[in-house]
């Protein structure tokens, strides 16, 4: 196939065994050059999100950060599984493999208790899908790229917030259950069939090339001047509030004490 590169097994049978070098860097280089063409046509409109600060507390800032840095090593660590070129022979006094796999593991604990605990104790109803979002995306499209979507609706999440966010969701299964069932199949016992297992590995290929182009999105977009409060609510940095706010001497209560 066009996409996929085949290779023999020890029958001499051909398979389809990974995505082709270069569809994943026709992916990472596309996804850079449309950041820049956003940045570019975002130029004249830099003005900041209207919308009010998620006011994250420290359970969800510790769960981004943490799922950033497993993500990271995830992506690291998989690509030289890819390419079998690593830099250097092990990780630490680890095999690659195992790095990749104790990751995952912590990854997969990490999505299962924020499944849980958004569903019962978080603002599930915030990003709860709705008909409406499908007429809210195609009016943020009709707009992109030079208007934000941030200031589309007045709920806690947007449209294409919550698209993302199911997005991801539906990614982070697809790569899991393809990683679990190679894990357990070469790893430990051989449950799968081979061809099972060849389709397996294509799957965690596709949506974890997929999950790359989308956090590489999702760190160009918080970075612009209309996310970027959102992005400092996330770190915890305390936001600066105006002299004139902090003293209690807004243009409303001057023009009151005027009178």
């Amino acid at each position: 196939m066009l996409l996929l590169q085949s290779a023999a097994d020890r029958n001499g049978s051909e398979y389809l065994a990974r995505l082709y070098p270069w569809v994943v860097d026709v992916a990472f280089w596309s996804t850079i050059l449309f950041c820049a063409y956003h940045a570019f046509r975002r130029a004249d409109h830099t003005q900041a999100s209207t919308r009010p600060k998620a006011n994250y507390i420290l359970n969800q800032r510790l769960f981004h950060w943490g799922n950033f840095l497993l993500l990271a090593l995830l992506i690291f660590t998989g690509n030289y599984l890819y390419l079998r070129r690593p830099p250097f022979a092990d990780f630490w006094g680890f095999s690659w493999l195992t790095v990749h796999e104790w990751t995952g593991l912590l990854f997969i604990i990490g999505i299962s208790i924020h499944a849980i605990a958004a569903r019962f104790r978080g603002d599930w109803e915030s990003m709860r899908p709705l008909f409406s979002d499908w007429s809210k995306l195609r009016e943020v499209w009709r707009n992109f790229p030079t208007q934000s979507a941030n200031d589309a609706l007045g709920s806690r999440y947007n449209a294409a917030q919550k698209m993302y966010h199911h997005l991801l969701a539906l990614l982070a299964i697809l790569f899991t259950v393809s990683g679990v069932t190679m894990w357990m199949s070469a790893s430990r016992t051989y449950l799968f069939a081979r061809g099972m297992m060849h389709w397996m590995r294509i799957t965690h290929d596709i949506s974890a090339i997929t999950l790359v182009v989308m956090v590489i999105g999702h760190i160009y977009f918080s970075l612009l001047k209309a996310n970027r409060k959102h992005l400092k609510d996330m770190a915890g940095w305390p936001e600066k509030i105006p002299a004139s706010e902090a003293s209690g001497n807004t243009p409303a209560t001057s023009a009151q004490s005027a009178q």
